[in-house]
Order: structure tokens, then C-alpha cells, then sequence
């Protein structure tokens, strides 16, 4: 889309339909499924007893390779978290065109989950700096903090599917073998009160 161009209409998920909606689903499974199985994948898969025992040292460790080199690999270069949810959210926001038969469309999602989400990667984002630059002090004062945004990140990636897997559903969608549901990874237990106990694992920060 050129700068002079305008913006197209903004719609919610729920205003998506055929074809449309089934481009977008595809372009958010493959985003779900590569942060949920390797962009946070040792944060969210380890319990708060492991978290709490494991030394600040191997914690960073795992955080840098969860966040900053996923193994979703673009042109042979693996790419941080951030970059590989831009490439989504550039089509929700009418920068980047979803390609549907050939044909180039823009659309413009103005959502409450899609909201939820930028907002947690936003969050996130503002980690980077110090995860880039290995400051170990400066992790062990946030690692609870940084846990709970990326646990949270995974309920909130969650809830957004099951949104769409019901509009998808309520227009007689059949889904592919490989969008099974015993296929689909979840958020670790317990994630589904993200909100719950603000502030009380901050006490080390």
C-alpha cells in the first residue's frame, strides 16, 4: 500500500468471512504456533517450584533463546519474538496485503484481543534491550515480571484462537488434518488467570 493510499475500513474478526477469514486464521496459526512452541517455550513450560530453583543464569539463558533467536527461521536467519509477531500484525493493520488467489488485500482489525495482545508484546518488547545485552543484575530484579508477561502472552495468544476457531465453525469451516485440535499447543496450567496475584512474585524485583 502506497503512503497516499487510504486505509480500508476498519472490521473486527467477527466482521471476517470465506475466504478472508480463512487467510487470516491460516497467518495466525502459523504466528501462534511458532511463538507458542519455540518463541516461549522454556518459560511456559517450566513450573514456578523449577522457575524459583533454577539459577538467574540459566533462567537468562533461556529466556534469550526463547525470546530473542526463536527457531522460526526466515531466509536462513532466525528472527526475535517481536519480528516474527509484526509479521501477523503488519496484515491486521493494513501495512502489509494478505495474499488470497492472488490478489493482494489489505484489511484493518480493530479488536479488544488483538489490542490485548500488541499490548503484551509491547511489553515484552521493552525486555529486549536487556536481554540483548546479557545484564544479569538487571534480569534477576525483573525475571518474575518478565515470567508473568510471557505466561500471559500465552493465555491471551490462546483465547484469541478459540475466538476465531468459533467464527470459523459458525460458517461450516471443516479444518485440515494438521490443524487438529490434539495438535494445537495450550497454555502450561494455571495460565488462565493471568491477572490473578498482581505484584506478589515481584518481591525479588
Amino acid at each position: 500500500m502506497t503512503a497516499t493510499a487510504a486505509l480500508p475500513e476498519a472490521q473486527s474478526f467477527s466482521d471476517l468471512k470465506g475466504r478472508l477469514l480463512d487467510e487470516v486464521m491460516r497467518q495466525f496459526r502459523a504466528t501462534r504456533n511458532d511463538i507458542l512452541r519455540y518463541g516461549v517455550w522454556n518459560a511456559r513450560n517450566m513450573s514456578d517450584e523449577e522457575f524459583n530453583r533454577t539459577d538467574d543464569r540459566k533462567l537468562l539463558g533461556y529466556f534469550r533463546q526463547d525470546l530473542l533467536e526463536t527457531r522460526f527461521v526466515h531466509r536462513g536467519n532466525r528472527v526475535d519474538l517481536i519480528q516474527l509477531w509484526m509479521w501477523f500484525d503488519d496484515q491486521m493493520s493494513g501495512r502489509l496485503p494478505l495474499s488470497i488467489n492472488g490478489e493482494d488485500v489489505y484489511i484493518l482489525i480493530q479488536d479488544k484481543d488483538l489490542e490485548k495482545l500488541r499490548k503484551r508484546i509491547s511489553e515484552l518488547e521493552s525486555f529486549m534491550a536487556m536481554l540483548r545485552a546479557g545484564d544479569l543484575d538487571a534480569f534477576t530484579r525483573v525475571k518474575y515480571k518478565l515470567r508473568r508477561t510471557v505466561l500471559r502472552l500465552t493465555y491471551d495468544i490462546h483465547h484469541l484462537n478459540k475466538r476465531l476457531d468459533k467464527y470459523r465453525k459458525n460458517v461450516g469451516f471443516v479444518p485440515r488434518h494438521d490443524e487438529a485440535a490434539h495438535d494445537e499447543p495450550h497454555p502450561p496450567a494455571g495460565a488462565e488467570e493471568p491477572e490473578a496475584q498482581e505484584g506478589h512474585d515481584d518481591a525479588g524485583s
